[in-house]
């Protein structure tokens, strides 16, 4: 099942054993090794690009208990918080540099990631200074993220329609991803993929 901003990753739990002075401590089961996440607004069209990515990953990655496929509306600290604990990473987003034709997918990478609408926000903190917060509070972060981006049409209307070059790039990223998750190895960050 696709997993959403509120239902990812594990949430601490409490154990109720009867009678005690302060609750018991939390408890944090390990999340999957992999995690592939689909980052966007639905109803903002193409900036939405992100989320049927992990809506056919979901299906194709079914079966696989290492793998984590999750759909969240936000990064910065939304983000760093389902990165924690895994060991690798894909993140697909929507790009917005009008360098590309719309529907290119654009291999990014962790230090360049110029036109990625959730990676980049304004509204919270960038994916740099996450990594580097969960670093500092001595997380486990993934050694791998790769991420995705899918150049945008029109990422400014109110509609849950991607624009036809959008909707067929899907395709293109689910099979790129699809291909990091089987090997270690993939294109070069900043190609064209």
């Amino acid at each position: 099942m696709l997993r959403h901003a509120a239902s990812s990753g594990s949430r601490a739990g409490r154990r109720d054993s009867g009678f005690h002075s302060r609750p018991a401590a939390p408890t944090r089961s390990l999340p999957a090794p992999v995690v592939v996440v689909g980052l966007g607004n639905e109803i903002a069209g193409d900036d939405g690009a992100g989320i049927p990515a992990v809506r056919v990953l979901e299906e194709e990655l079914a079966d696989d208990p290492d793998v984590d496929v999750i759909a969240l509306p936000w990064g910065g600290l939304a983000l760093l918080d389902v990165l924690r604990d895994r060991k690798r990473a894909a993140l697909i987003d929507c790009l917005v540099t009008g360098e590309h034709p719309p529907g290119t997918v654009v291999r990014l990478d962790e230090s360049d990631f110029r036109g990625s609408v959730r990676l980049n926000s304004f509204h919270d903190i960038s994916f740099p200074a996450a990594l580097d917060l969960g670093r500092e509070l001595g997380w486990e972060l993934p050694s791998e993220v790769a991420i995705w981006g899918i150049e945008a049409g029109d990422a400014d209307v109110f509609t849950e329609q991607l624009t036809p070059p959008v909707a067929a790039a899907v395709h293109e990223v689910v099979h790129a991803v699809a291909r990091f998750l089987r090997n270690r190895d993939g294109p070069p960050p900043n190609s064209m993929e």
